[in-house]
């Protein structure tokens, strides 16, 4: 069993952070904490004497706030973040496509879903084959029945676009937007939603002088998180920031803001 040394030790890996819901089961993990920061913080108030001697301190609102990132992004504490459940189904989502016209005709690379006969808004048609600026493009409606000029038709079995004789020349690119059907998965961002207090554990890696290695916990049993959050992306790859403030457990009269176990070996028998 490895060695436990309470007196000069350092933790030297943050490891995994999960979260569970009221019932335990399991919301979340992130396993890739690039960085956390476990900040307490205490009020206190000076009781003063003659010529502004501190006779004694009164301590009151002890907090506990934890603040990380993670290298990767996580869903389920994204929708821990949101006050969202991950749903699983099928769902609309909006396509662009960029499509060349040949013999008054093109073909949508997936079938467009919406309504009969209104399953595409518009169609930009590329000025010179080329320009992306919409305020330059030529815009088509669609309808129902054959097209006149300035209009196209839909058939979404076959995916094509059919076009009023002679208005787009052969080879001309144009810009369509539709939605697609996909399978996956949905987080929403509702507006009268907001984040939710779960149980957290953070396990660690501790290490003493000596260099020997043993185990470290720390338990939250109520990590209410901040719905404030950036997601950012650019040269970097995007992370997941995440923060939390802990609460008592008072319904279970538990005072805890956390309990952190230090230990050898986990118990085999």
């Amino acid at each position: 069993m490895p060695k436990v040394n309470l007196d000069d030790f350092t933790i030297v890996s943050y490891d995994i952070l999960s979260g569970f819901d009221s019932n335990g089961d399991l919301l979340f993990e992130a396993e890739e904490l690039t960085d956390v920061t476990i900040s307490n913080a205490e009020e206190t108030t000076d009781i003063t004497g003659k010529l502004g001697r501190i006779l004694m301190r009164l301590k009151r609102n002890k907090s506990t706030t934890v603040s990380g990132t993670n290298g990767l992004l996580v869903g389920g504490l994204l929708a821990t973040q949101v006050g969202d459940e991950i749903s699983k189904g099928t769902y609309n989502v909006r396509y662009r496509d960029v499509i060349t016209v040949n013999s008054d005709t093109a073909v949508t690379t997936y079938k467009a879903e919406g309504t009969a006969g209104a399953e595409i808004e518009a169609v930009y048609v590329r000025v010179d084959g080329a320009s992306t600026n919409i305020i330059d493009c030529k815009k088509l409606t669609q309808v129902a029945e054959t097209p006149a000029t300035g209009q196209f038709q839909y058939t979404p079995d076959s995916k094509t676009l059919t076009f009023f004789a002679d208005d787009i020349e052969d080879g001309t690119q144009i810009l369509v937007y539709y939605d697609v059907a996909v399978d996956g998965y949905s987080i929403a961002n509702r507006s009268d939603q907001y984040s939710d207090t779960v149980e957290c554990t953070l396990d660690v890696t501790c290490q003493d002088t000596c260099n020997n290695r043993f185990h470290g916990q720390f338990l939250f049993r109520r990590a209410d998180f901040s719905g404030a959050f950036d997601l950012t992306g650019g040269t970097d790859p995007t992370t997941h920031p995440f923060e939390f403030t802990t609460l008592p457990d008072v319904c279970n009269e538990n005072d805890d803001l956390w309990d952190f176990y230090i230990f050898g070996e986990y118990a085999t028998e």
